[in-house]
């Protein structure tokens, strides 16, 4: 290894930008991310410590060791996370702060407990209603819980007390941000364009796979290469599942400045920004994943062996062109422009001799079955023409991406983005002021949990039997959720990392007693233990508990000395971390319940209407609304669902109806591409087509296409308004009331199953009619083209697509618009069969297990 290529890896590795062909085994491993996050949570540990204990900050703070725990919160995976959480923390606490200075000066003091529990209540209130972000408001609300508890409490509190907070607040996000963006830093914009590498190599993979189980002869061994088609699918949709919330991340960053800089030797081959990268990528898997469709539906027979013997050498050509040029965009060394130019016009070439060969080997089978009398199946033409236009479609959009606008400089870009952003419809000041229901409810929640939980903490007895009773109304603070199985998430996150936590508090008090720095020596191993364990999904929230409750508990009670030993102070942050949780399970159901069950009916509402409307244009917001069905589903596993419904919450009805939206939406999505294209080749050559549709005498265009088009439309509008209107109809009776302000509730009954079936009926009813309609029309355009051959024509005469590349065009994509609208009432047809049972399982006795 050369000491350029040295340095090239040791810059990528340290600041997580690498290809995903590179040869190091570290670049690209999630195991190093996760190190590289444990080393950056400790190192922000270590300097929030010696600042809290080695400078003279040790001798002005009162809760200094507050400054380390709240540097292992505010550290986050990427640099544009730390900054938007760093930020939403200071913007929420700061005003915050001011108000309970005011409050403090005015003469709220020790034992003020009626004052001090009003004032908690609408300060709490206040809160939980601006902030709309979950941990902005935790944070808040902890902060509140702190000054409040502490004030009543103790009798000598300067009045600068909730400002020597706010600084130590403010020095924890600044530690965190500098320490994020010298150590290892990661920032979203590179681990967004680190997952479109990856995305964009596996596809191909997946891609060369799917034409590998095209060309084989039976469908057994296609089997096989499918199969593993699938398993790439499964990871790229996985690693795809982040990429919204990364490009929400990467708003807080410099994206466009980084990638000029880091992306420099390449931006000559291709040049997009974050959203176009996104964009590109789902377009690039829902063809990919349409071509996996067809050949899982593919039939093995006659049609399809003589097809693949035609096209074989072909489509190996095509695969091999394009995996050529996705391995440039990312292969060391970079080509030039022209070579890669040369790559791309070969591409081209391929794709073209694979529609001259698919033109040939039509003509071929026509003649086979006019001379022995046999016809053609419709479901085989319609699925081999679809498979052809996928092919199409990628390369054309591999094309689109790779174009760069030379004349583009980077401050037209900024000004751009500027008028873009400026462009963006404001809110009125009334819009700002008026006040939203269901946040006011949640705040009102908040509140009232919080006011319990206050109990502990301002009533004497309790406060004494429970040492202040602080942890309780921590606890309180820090389980709050927006749904009540999201709260339980919460919950079981902190109930472990707590125990976890504690345990490890006593063992370091065992080890060291007192002494501060060897304390912070024996937490160091344990940080970056947990640090590693906080990026995996299953154990986030629950790692940074336990990250941070052993050094709560030790540097924590280290002013009390021996008057609180640790075990005793471990023992007392589980007890009452167990009585918080207790009682928030208890409030979190009794108080304006928000069940993620109604959050998730909800949102497959609004999914299902993003269907109805224009694709390009929502299909940022289907892929956010899928990726919090797939959380809900999981949150609303964990709520007691039995209570309202006949038989148990089924996650995996659930978790197919969110597979069963995005194939919708993946043919919708395909019905756009092809009306598109066939757009374009009509306004390109109008004289050809009609030229086109002369010789065809109206027979290969459909003409029922567009009523059927028509009435599939009515009919899909229909179902997605009776599915929308049950899952409405099967909400829980809070949030009826509490969320929607509907005090009554619409009676089930027999007709809605009965109006459902007619739907499942009707869409069957279609999907025959549309294959039995093109059956028909390959029937006479057989029978059309027998006629002209007896005659005594030239196939080329009469045939429309044997010299005219763009009449061939518009066949293929009004084929595969035929395959797309009968997989479109398909995939609905099992979506609706899907729903129906989720339907007759939450409001019926049909399916009562043993």
């Amino acid at each position: 290894m050369s000491i350029s290529t040295f340095f090239q890896t040791l810059c990528h590795f340290y600041f997580n930008y690498h290809y995903n062909n590179s040869s190091s085994k570290l670049t690209p491993s999630a195991f190093s991310r996760r190190i590289q996050f444990a080393i950056r949570m400790t190192i922000s540990f270590l300097i929030g410590g010696f600042l809290a204990y080695a400078t003279p900050l040790n001798n002005q703070l009162t809760t200094q060791y507050l400054i380390p725990v709240i540097c292992i919160i505010t550290i986050q995976e990427t640099f544009g996370m730390t900054l938007s959480a760093g930020y939403q923390m200071l913007t929420a606490i700061t005003p915050l702060s001011i108000f309970l200075f005011i409050v403090q000066k005015i003469g709220l003091g020790y034992k003020d407990y009626l004052a001090a529990e009003l004032t908690l209540l609408i300060s709490s209130l206040l809160v939980a209603y601006k902030c709309s972000q979950v941990q902005t408001r935790k944070v808040a609300l902890l902060i509140n819980a702190i000054f409040f508890s502490t004030i009543v409490n103790e009798a000598k509190i300067p009045s600068t007390f909730i400002f020597t907070l706010l600084e130590e607040f403010v020095i924890a996000v600044f530690v965190g941000l500098i320490v994020s963006i010298v150590i290892f830093p990661f920032f979203a914009t590179f681990d967004v364009e680190n997952r479109v590498n990856y995305c964009l190599t596996n596809l191909q993979r997946m891609e060369t796979i799917v034409i590998q189980a095209f060309l084989c002869k039976d469908q057994m061994n296609a089997q096989v290469s499918l199969t593993r088609a699938s398993t790439i699918e499964q990871m790229v949709r996985t690693t795809m599942n982040s990429m919204h919330s990364r490009l929400n991340e990467a708003h807080m960053e410099p994206s466009r400045c980084l990638q000029r800089i880091f992306n420099r030797r390449r931006r000559h081959l291709i040049d997009l920004t974050l959203q176009e990268q996104e964009y590109f990528i789902r377009a690039l898997m829902f063809h990919v994943c349409s071509l996996q469709i067809m050949v899982k539906q593919c039939q093995f027979n006659e049609y399809h062996r003589h097809f693949t013997e035609e096209l074989q050498e072909s489509l190996l050509h095509l695969s091999l062109c394009q995996s050529t040029v996705v391995s440039s965009l990312m292969s060391s060394p970079i080509i030039n422009r022209d070579e890669f130019n040369g790559r791309l016009t070969a591409l081209q070439q391929a794709l073209d001799s694979l529609r001259t060969a698919f033109i040939e080997a039509r003509l071929h089978h026509v003649e086979h079955v006019l001379e022995s009398a046999k016809t053609i199946r419709s479901e085989d033409h319609l699925s081999h023409t679809f498979f052809l236009f996928q092919l199409d479609a990628i390369v054309r959009l591999l094309i689109q991406v790779t174009t760069i606008d030379q004349n583009k400089s980077f401050f037209q870009e900024i000004k751009d983005a500027f008028k873009k952003r400026h462009k963006k419809k404001r809110r009125t000041v009334m819009q700002v002021l008026k006040p939203q229901w269901p946040r006011f409810v949640s705040a009102f929640k908040s509140m009232v949990i919080i006011g319990v939980g206050s109990i502990f903490v301002m009533v004497p007895r309790l406060a004494t039997a429970f040492e202040n009773g602080q942890w309780i109304l921590i606890a309180l603070c820090m389980t709050q959720g927006d749904t009540v199985g999201g709260a339980f998430t919460t919950m079981k996150m902190r109930l472990v990392g707590t125990l976890f936590g504690a345990m490890w508090a006593y063992v370091t008090y065992l080890s060291v007693n007192d002494h501060v720095y060897r304390t912070l020596g024996m937490l160091t191993p344990w940080i970056l233990i947990f640090g590693y364990l906080k990026l995996l999904p299953n154990w986030s929230y629950a790692a940074t508990v336990a990250a941070f409750t052993p050094v709560l508990v030790n540097l924590g009670r280290i002013p009390y000395g021996d008057a609180v030993p640790g075990g005793n102070y471990a023992l007392l942050r589980i007890e009452e971390n167990l009585v918080g949780i207790a009682i928030a399970i208890v409030l979190t159901i009794a108080i304006f319940p928000v069940f993620a069950i109604d959050v998730l009916k909800n949102n497959i509402q609004s999914t299902l209407q993003v269907c109805r409307e224009i694709i390009d244009a929502q299909r940022s917001r289907f892929q956010q609304l899928i990726s919090s069905q797939r959380i809900l589903v999981g949150h609303a596993a964990l709520e007691p669902t039995m209570w309202w419904f006949h038989n148990n919450f089924s996650s995996i009805r659930y978790d197919t109806l969110v597979e069963q939206q995005v194939n919708m939406f993946r043919m919708l999505y395909n019905i756009d591409a092809i009306l598109m294209r066939i757009n374009e080749c009509i306004d390109n050559d109008k004289d050809h087509i009609q030229n086109l549709h002369m010789h065809t005498s109206g027979s290969l265009f459909l003409p029922d296409l567009h009523i059927e088009l028509v009435n599939l439309s009515r009919q899909l509008s229909d179902c997605l308004s009776l599915w929308s209107s049950y899952f409405a109809l099967t909400q829980t009776r809070s949030y009826r009331i509490f969320r929607d302000c509907a005090y009554s509730r619409t009676k089930l009954n027999e007709s809605d199953l009965s109006k459902h079936e007619q739907h499942l009926i009707e869409l069957h009813h279609t999907i025959d009619r549309l294959q039995n309609q093109h059956q028909n029309s390959i029937n006479r355009i057989l029978k059309h083209y027998l006629d002209q051959l007896t005659q005594g024509e030239l196939p080329s005469k009469f045939i429309p697509y044997v010299k005219n590349d763009k009449a061939d065009l518009i066949i293929i994509g009004i084929s595969a618009m035929y395959y797309s609208t009968t997989q479109l009432a398909q995939i609905a047809l099992a979506l609706g069969t899907n729903i129906h049972t989720i339907f007759e399982l939450e409001t019926t006795y049909l399916y009562r297990p043993f």
